[in-house]
Formats: C-alpha cells, sequence, structure tokens
C-alpha cells in the first residue's frame, strides 16, 4: 500500500478526532447578552467549572446582570464580576441557582503558538444561532505578539494578540480562539473588515492572548477594574550609520514617573525588560502593555557617559504606574456582596487542602553585612516565636495575643520594641485568620484583592487588618494553596515584602518598591512539630 493510500485510510480517523474536539469544547462557549436574549450581544467562554465566563468588555459593558446562552438552548443569569478595559476583557459568573456546575475549556499557553499552526474560532457571528450553538471556523496563527490599537485611541490596546485568517465577524466578540488540541490561547475581539462589505471579515482576526488574560485574572475574579502598566516614558528604534536596527532608545521621561525615580534618563538604550532582550519598540510596548499596573518589573539599559569610552550597563527595578482607560471615575464599583462572595470562596479553597494548624520554619540567613544567622519561625493559631542565633545560645522572640516578650542570648527578659511588637503580631493574627474562621473573627478585614506575582508565579493576594488597624498582604499560591510571601508596612510607610519562595530557591526580604534586597535566606526547612508546653521551652 502506498503512502498516498495510507494517509487517506488514516483521513476519516483524524476527522473523527476533530469532530470530537470541536463537539466537546463547543459545551464550553457561551453567547452573552447584555440585556434581553437575543437582542445584541456577543460570545463568551467558560474557563472554570464554577460557572466563570471570560468576554469582551466592549460586549460586557458595565451591565451588572447578564443573560449566557449555552449550547444544549438554556438561557442562564450571569454577573459582572471584573473588568479590563485597556485590555477589552470581562469576567462574568454565572448564578443559576438550579445548576452549579459547567463544562470549562482549559487554558492553553499563547506564548506557545507557533505560526501556520491550526486554531479555530468559536462564538455566535450574526446571532445566527438562535439555539445558541456555536458557528465554528477554522484557520491559521498568522502572526503573534501583535501590538494593534482597537478603537484608534489609546483607550483600547491588544497589546499582545494573536492574529488568525479565521473568520471572526461581528457576534464573534468575546468568544474562544482555541489551539488545535483544545486548549483556550486567547479571546476573539478585533476583525480585519472592509465598510464597503457590510463589516464581513477579510481574513484578518485578532484575539487577546491568554497569556496576557492571565496576568489579569485574578483581579478580576476579585472585582476590580484593572488597568495596564506604563512606563511614562517612551522609547523608539534607532537604525546604525549602516543603516541597520541599532536598538531601543528612551526620548522622553516623565518628570516625577516611578521610572525616573529608580534612575532611567534620556538616551539610555534598552537592552532587556524583565530579562527577555528587546529586538524593537514594537517586542518593548508588547511586552509591557501585556503587565497590569504595580507590577515590579526589572529594566536593563547601557548609557554613554560623557568621557568613557564602553557604555554602561545598569538595571533599575521599579512599579508600574496605572494606564487609564474604561468608564468615567465613579462609574464602576466592586459590588461589596460579589467580593465578599469570592472572598469566602477563595478561603473555603485554602483552608480545604488542610495548612497545618502549626509548624516550624528553620533558615540560614545572609544579612548584607555578610554575616549569617540561624532562625526558626515556629507558629501557633495566633501566636509566633522567632529563634535567631546559635542553638542554645539564641534570641527569642514571642508574640501570643497581649503577651509580647524578648529574651536575650543571656537569658534577660524584657518586652519586645515597639515596631517589632507590631510586626511580629500583625503576621501572626493575618495567618490565624487565613488558616480558620477562628481566626478570621479576630480580625477585622479579609479579603480577595486580586493577583500578584512571587517568584515568577501568579499568585493570589489577600488583604488582612487586625483589630490593631495592623496591614498585611498575603499571597497564596493557587496550585498549592500554601502560603508563599507577605508584605507589611514599616512604621515610616515603607512596604516589605518577604517572598518564602523565590526564582532561585532563596527565600529573601525585600523593599516591595525597589526591590532593594534586604535580607538572604537559604536551607529552607518547614514542618510540622508538636507544641511546646511553655512558649520560651525548646521542643524536643
Amino acid at each position: 500500500m502506498g503512502h498516498g493510500a495510507a494517509a487517506q485510510e488514516r483521513m476519516p480517523a483524524a476527522e473523527e478526532r476533530q469532530v470530537r474536539l470541536l463537539e466537546r469544547l463547543s459545551h464550553t462557549v457561551a453567547a452573552v447578552f447584555p440585556g434581553e436574549p437575543g437582542a445584541g450581544g456577543g460570545s463568551g467562554v467558560i474557563i472554570d467549572p464554577r460557572g466563570y465566563v471570560l468576554t469582551n468588555f466592549h460586549v460586557s459593558g458595565v451591565k451588572r446582570r447578564l443573560w449566557v446562552g449555552l449550547d444544549d438552548g438554556t438561557i442562564h443569569p450571569a454577573v459582572l464580576l471584573g473588568i479590563d478595559p485597556g485590555g477589552d476583557v470581562a469576567l462574568l459568573k454565572l448564578v443559576d441557582p438550579e445548576r452549579s456546575e459547567y463544562p470549562a475549556a482549559p487554558l492553553g499557553d499563547s506564548d506557545a503558538l507557533r505560526l501556520g499552526e491550526p486554531v479555530y474560532a468559536l462564538g455566535n457571528p450574526f446571532l445566527l444561532a438562535e439555539d445558541f450553538r456555536p458557528t465554528i471556523t477554522q484557520g491559521v496563527v498568522s502572526g503573534i505578539h501583535r501590538y494593534r490599537d482597537g478603537t484608534g485611541s489609546a483607550e483600547l490596546l491588544y497589546g499582545d494578540c494573536v492574529q488568525t485568517d479565521a473568520s471572526i465577524n461581528p457576534g464573534n466578540s468575546g468568544g474562544p480562539l482555541f489551539d488545535g488540541r483544545g486548549r483556550l490561547v486567547g479571546i476573539n475581539g478585533l476583525g480585519g473588515f472592509r465598510p464597503d462589505r457590510g463589516r464581513v471579515n477579510v481574513g484578518v482576526g485578532f484575539a487577546a492572548s491568554i497569556e496576557q488574560i492571565k496576568n489579569f485574572l485574578y483581579d478580576l475574579r476579585a472585582c476590580r477594574q484593572c488597568y495596564h502598566g506604563t512606563l511614562n516614558a517612551t522609547v523608539r528604534d534607532v537604525t546604525g550609520a549602516d543603516g541597520r536596527p541599532a536598538g531601543v532608545v528612551v526620548d522622553a521621561v516623565v518628570r516625577g514617573s516611578n521610572a525616573e525615580r529608580a534612575g532611567l534618563r534620556l538616551g539610555d538604550r534598552v537592552l532587556s525588560f524583565e530579562g527577555e532582550r528587546i529586538r524593537s519598540q514594537n517586542h518593548f510596548l508588547t511586552l509591557l502593555t501585556r503587565l497590569p499596573a504595580r507590577r515590579r518589573v526589572r529594566l536593563r539599559v547601557a548609557r554613554t557617559v560623557e568621557g568613557e569610552v564602553e557604555p554602561r550597563e545598569l538595571e533599575f527595578v521599579f512599579r508600574l504606574q496605572p494606564l487609564w482607560a474604561g468608564p468615567i471615575q465613579g462609574e464602576w464599583r466592586p459590588d461589596p456582596r460579589l467580593v465578599a462572595a469570592e472572598t469566602r470562596s477563595l478561603l473555603a479553597e485554602i483552608r480545604a487542602s488542610r495548612p497545618p494548624d502549626q509548624w516550624v520554619r528553620e533558615e540560614q540567613v545572609l544579612l548584607p553585612d555578610g554575616r549569617r544567622l540561624r532562625r526558626v519561625v515556629r507558629a501557633r493559631g495566633p501566636w509566633l516565636r522567632v529563634e535567631v542565633g546559635a542553638p542554645g545560645a539564641e534570641t527569642v522572640e514571642v508574640v501570643a495575643g497581649d503577651l509580647a516578650w524578648r529574651r536575650d542570648a543571656k537569658g534577660a527578659l524584657g518586652p519586645l520594641p515597639p515596631e517589632r511588637r507590631d510586626e511580629l503580631a500583625g503576621t501572626a493574627e493575618a495567618l490565624h485568620g487565613l488558616r480558620s474562621s477562628e481566626g478570621e473573627n479576630r480580625l477585622t478585614r479579609l479579603e480577595f484583592t486580586g493577583g500578584d506575582r512571587v517568584a515568577g508565579e501568579r499568585v493570589w493576594r489577600i488583604e488582612a487588618r487586625d483589630r490593631a488597624g495592623r496591614r498585611r498582604l498575603l499571597y497564596v499560591s493557587p496550585a498549592s494553596k500554601r502560603l508563599v510571601g507577605y508584605a507589611y508596612p514599616t512604621p515610616e510607610g515603607r512596604w516589605v515584602e518577604v517572598e518564602w519562595i523565590s526564582s532561585d530557591g532563596r527565600p529573601r526580604r525585600l523593599d516591595a518598591d525597589s526591590g532593594e534586597v534586604l535580607e538572604t535566606c537559604s536551607e529552607v526547612v518547614v514542618r510540622a512539630e508538636p507544641q511546646p508546653a511553655s512558649l520560651f521551652e525548646r521542643p524536643e
């Protein structure tokens, strides 16, 4: 049998697999109606069995209550949780009291897409499907990491989008773009239309990349209006004497901006951003606009100093500032009831993972002056015990409710300094509240406030405030449901961030804004052990 005949025999099986895949994916696709069902709307896709639905912001607007049609012909009520106007994304949640579980699409990796690989666009173009069964179009990846202005203004930027020739028409907005394995790689939003053809697609469509959306997903779930980050500086491509590209140069910096305060100056040549080498202005803008405001970033530049032959390489760390986009001020406010519901849901996930009620964390601390110290942190319920120094000759600090004492290496007892007491007591209260509903009663606030990044991992951010008014930001891993870090303010208003995991495996204590390393730890061991009979007694 020749190769051609064998291929023909395989074709039916391949087609059957494709049909089954698309049938399964169709169950995750939604028709989204901000008003009455069938009276104008767009598409969406369910990304979580609990009923979370991604769509476009230009489909949902700021409509608090919407209707969602599924491919089985049923219509379900939904609420609008959060919005990302600049990225043209919104997150809905189905709230049908008669149904609690839905088919969901798996999230893919849009950064792994290759030009020419097949993709599928599913949705409801022109609202053709009265039974809500989605229209399916097939195409290929025509381009990746495109930077597109969606409206002709600065308010809507598809900063990192996937280009495809799969037909995307009015009504497809908010629907999913799947790769060949059925993973969600984008949310369709822009089409290439010719006015003389009645807004019919001409083979150029754009989808907001799922990797960009992932950066905002926890903020959306926390009912926030998201803002993309800006450098508050502009860059341009430059060419060398031979006419070839010679890099990207800073040509304007806003005075007083975070970037300027960190040290960025006119004429600096941008080498890398977040560790990725910069090829062009478009490349830099694509990487920048996919990040949320307040994200701490690392920018490396080359600067030519007068009188020096070789340019200096400098690195700046600072937090991105917000790029305004979306509704006028005051038009969008988080619904406190939805925020409370999402917080309860998140805490239930964390507590269901059975984090230990008590644990011991042992680490070797490297201080900036080169000294190495052994530190052991013991926690149980609302108390913390910290031992620093050589075994048998360490300083011991204890907070337990109203008790806050320090024992030095010679055994002398005394009260903790007020600043240290606040640091330990506030942390103990926050951790206790995160672990149990009993501890939660000791706080005036425990609220899911969105997402952040610790050691390269996207994490949940939970804000805690105890009855003394002390604030903590707690970072929890969605994968392990474990606390991976926290942040607290100093009396001077400076925030300190404690990372219990890091990209190089060395936990550290940082200045939350500048990223300056205050302490580096190694040889970390975390274990559970029985509570000592006395807070000052060493457990056997």
